[in-house]
């Protein structure tokens, strides 16, 4: 039996989609629904369950997928090792700010020292790539978390850290953090979130309270409202150059600052993964640009 044919079978799983897979693989679809067809001939079970809209993976599938999946990553890196040319597919997430902070930079370094590899970017929150790397979907990702939270299940690289202040319109002529927080709605992170919880924990420890119920997903969304006079917020945007369409007024919180750490995060076990390693070297330069990029600005 071809070995592909268990790669693509882990795609198809990891995607629930055959149109998902031949992406992954590079194939059309009709060559992974042969190659699926293949398998369950020769198991001699089916290993989908075609009766809905998306192909329904059988415990078989899933069987197989976990006792070939530390196979195939061996010889992958098998396969890699003996050539000296960076290429493949890394699936890289990165949370909406380091987008633009961090990203941009890495790419070119990539394009520059390794063509040949493929770079697929994904933008969610920090938790959301944490359980996709976890879950395999994500290969690597830089994530932000207030006070160096982390999992210790996976391997952590400091890239960045921001202390959180509080971001009040232009105009506004109250000196004190408290007094803002009493004359303007709080516009807030998403609840749930790494910064939400930050902000909440601050709020606490320094006794003050917001009002207001505003919450919003976008960091640039936020800085857009509170520039509009419609309230104030708490955040930590480390990219400088966002603020020149934004004219906002910068109020530090004082001992009780919560700080954001950002970090690139892989699987445990992957350091010596030389496609990783390439993927690592240019998003800590990228990080380094980026912070001397800020002390300019």
């Amino acid at each position: 039996m071809n070995l592909t044919f268990f790669a693509t079978l882990n795609a198809v799983v990891k995607y629930g989609s055959f149109a998902e897979a031949a992406n992954e693989m590079n194939l059309s679809p009709s060559a992974v629904s042969l190659q699926m067809k293949r398998l369950e001939e020769y198991y001699r079970q089916p290993l989908f369950d075609r009766s809905g809209v998306k192909v329904k993976p059988t415990p078989l599938a899933h069987e197989v997928v976990a006792l070939m999946a530390d196979t195939l990553e061996k010889m992958e890196l098998l396969r890699r090792r003996g050539s000296s040319v960076i290429e493949g597919r890394v699936v890289l997430g990165a949370i909406e700010s380091m987008q633009a902070h961090i990203l941009p930079e890495a790419m070119q370094y990539l394009h520059r020292h390794a063509p040949l590899l493929e770079i697929r970017p994904v933008r969610d929150t920090s938790y959301a790539l944490l359980k996709g790397l976890q879950e395999g979907s994500i290969d690597a990702a830089i994530v932000a978390f207030a006070d160096g939270e982390g999992n210790k299940r996976l391997d952590w690289h400091p890239l960045l850290q921001e202390e959180m202040m509080l971001f009040a319109p232009k105009d506004a002529s109250e000196d004190s953090v408290a007094a803002l927080l009493r004359t303007y709605d709080l516009i807030r992170f998403s609840r749930g979130s790494n910064l939400a919880i930050a902000v909440d924990r601050y709020l606490s420890a320094s006794r003050n309270t917001g009002r207001g119920c505003l919450e919003m997903d976008s960091t640039h969304a936020i800085l857009a409202m509170v520039s509009a006079g419609l309230g104030v917020s708490i955040l930590a945007w480390p990219d400088r150059r966002s603020f020149v369409g934004y004219p906002l007024r910068e109020v530090r919180l004082g001992p009780h600052a919560p700080v954001l750490h950002v970090s690139l995060v892989t699987r445990r076990g992957e350091a010596n993964d030389r496609v990783l390693a390439t993927v690592k070297d240019s998003i800590v330069r990228a990080a380094e640009l980026a912070r001397e990029r800020n002390q300019w600005l």
